[in-house]
């Protein structure tokens, strides 16, 4: 039985005086074990959840858990592959570990370095030296420059409202609270008694914080300088994913953004400013989209809102509009045209798709009654001196922007949702 585990092969909580009387022997497979269970748990706990985390998913209490989780583990690794290269030094000629431990780090350097948070980008070159060798003539091949990239989204969301900028923290804005309107038909010459008044109110909000930062070795980009640009363009295009996704989806809670999901009202056939439920024939994708579109406007008093954006997912577009005809299987819809750009349009308003929208949802919205509040824009900055990046040679680049969606409170009825699109057409088509 060795003196670090118990009878069923579990770890000891030991004491420095316990592991005084390790042998410097001892001592290098304790360490070494105690190292490879790090690694093992990392593996293990971890594995399923890294693409979610690289992938920048939200900031649920889950992931926020998972992450203080994985830099405990990290911590507790790298203080054990300390603890080894003093043990190893203290038991040089009495064991073979060093050739051992070795290998291990190798086959477990990709793992950890993913562990750490890091991008790991390698580029394999094959060294050939060995005269029949130049008969395989891939060895010497001309190569293509540009790097094929894994397939992305675009980003849509924050282009599609005005930009106003910030140069604080907190933003104010005044509005109507309330108001009164009494005008009143009397006869010649008599007085009104009149209610008309108005009280205003002002709002705060302030902006949200969205950061990613990625480290990299100074002699790798020295070697490969082309993977500078790489990297720079990762970290921004990290950014612009997460902003994208925040504008469509951000909750208005704890660290996330306000969004266009956050404001919008849901769909109702039956509401009563524009009851349209039971009352279209053989209704359909555009119908509904019409009809919300129509509601936006009479909660606009048919004069404040003028809705000019429809978010939706490209499946659903294809299947209830690209695909849609007549009896006799025209493809027909006046409602549907192209701008000047050739991007799709209905009943006037821009289609926008996205695949963060899920199928059978949709948006309508007057994307004029928002503001993009940016209180600084993307900026990217390095740090040589993070930790320990001097003896590492390593630079830890970071990206951060600061901006909030802002919709008045009196301006929110012109952001519309429709969670079941499939329901709803059933509420809007007459028996």
């Amino acid at each position: 039985m060795k003196p670090w585990k118990d009878e069923a092969g579990n770890f000891k909580k030991l004491t420095g005086e316990e592991m005084k009387d390790f042998s410097a022997v001892e001592l290098a497979d304790y360490h070494t074990e105690k190292t490879e269970a790090a690694i093992e748990s990392l593996k293990g706990h971890y594995d399923g959840q890294i693409e979610e985390l690289k992938n920048n998913a939200p900031d649920s209490e889950e992931i926020k858990t998972l992450k203080a989780e994985l830099d405990a583990a990290i911590k507790d690794l790298n203080l054990h592959s300390i603890q080894i290269k003093a043990a190893l030094e203290e038991a040089k000629g009495e064991t073979e570990k060093p050739d051992t431990l070795k290998e291990l780090f190798e086959s477990k350097r990709e793992a950890i370095a993913k562990r750490k948070g890091t991008v790991s980008m390698e580029i394999a070159l094959k060294a050939t030296q060995g005269y029949g060798d130049i008969t395989l003539g891939e060895d010497f091949a001309q190569m293509r420059q540009s790097i094929t990239d894994i397939p992305v989204r675009m980003p849509r969301f924050r282009s599609l409202f005005p930009v106003t900028p910030l140069s604080t923290e907190f933003y104010k804005y005044p509005e109507q609270e309330t108001v009164v309107r009494d005008a009143q038909n009397v006869a010649i010459c008599s007085p009104v008694t009149s209610n008309t008044k108005e009280t205003i109110i002002v709002r705060t909000i302030s902006t949200v914080v969205v950061k990613d930062m990625i480290e990299f070795c100074i002699d790798f980009v020295e070697d490969y300088p082309f993977m500078r640009s790489r990297i720079d363009r990762l970290l921004n295009e990290s950014l612009a994913l997460r902003i994208d996704q925040q504008v469509l989806l951000g909750t208005g809670t704890g660290n996330e953004m306000f969004s266009i999901d956050s404001y919008s009202s849901e769909f109702s056939a039956v509401n009563p400013v524009a009851d349209v439920s039971a009352c279209i024939q053989a209704a359909n994708y555009i119908d509904l989209i019409a009809a919300m579109q129509t509601q936006i406007i009479e909660l606009g008093q048919q004069n404040s809102y003028d809705p000019n954006t429809v978010i939706l997912n490209k499946v659903d577009w294809f299947k209830f509009v690209e695909s849609l005809k007549d009896l006799d299987n025209n493809y027909l819809d006046t409602r549907v045209a192209r701008d000047v750009n050739g991007n799709p349009t209905v009943n006037g308003m821009q289609v926008v798709w996205s695949p963060l929208v899920p199928q059978n949802t949709l948006y309508v919205l007057d994307s004029m009654k928002g503001e993009m509040l940016d209180r600084r824009q993307v900026t990217i900055d390095m740090a040589f001196e993070n930790r320990d990046n001097f003896e590492s040679e390593l630079v830890t680049m970071k990206g951060r922007a600061r901006l909030n969606l802002l919709v008045d409170v009196n301006n929110q009825n012109a952001f519309m949702k429709c969670s079941d699109v499939a329901t709803a057409i059933t509420a809007i088509t007459k028996p």
